[in-house]
C-alpha cells in the first residue's frame, strides 16, 4: 500500500515537471520569435536606407 502511494506521488511529480518544461519551451518560442522579428525589421530598414542612398531622387 505504501509503495502505491509513493508511485502515485512520483507520477504527480513527473507530471508537474513535464508541465514546467512545456511552459519554458513556450516562453522560449516567444523570445525566439521576438528576436527574429526585431532582427528582420532592422535589416529591412537598413536595406531601405541603402536603396534610397544609392538611388537618390531629384
Amino acid at each position: 500500500m505504501e509503495q502505491e502511494k509513493e508511485i502515485q506521488e512520483l507520477k504527480e511529480r513527473v507530471a508537474s515537471l513535464e508541465n514546467q518544461v512545456q511552459n519554458k519551451s513556450q516562453g522560449s518560442n516567444i523570445l525566439r520569435f521576438s528576436l527574429t522579428f526585431i532582427i528582420v525589421f532592422v535589416v529591412l530598414l537598413v536595406l531601405i536606407g541603402i536603396f534610397q542612398f544609392i538611388n537618390p531622387t531629384n
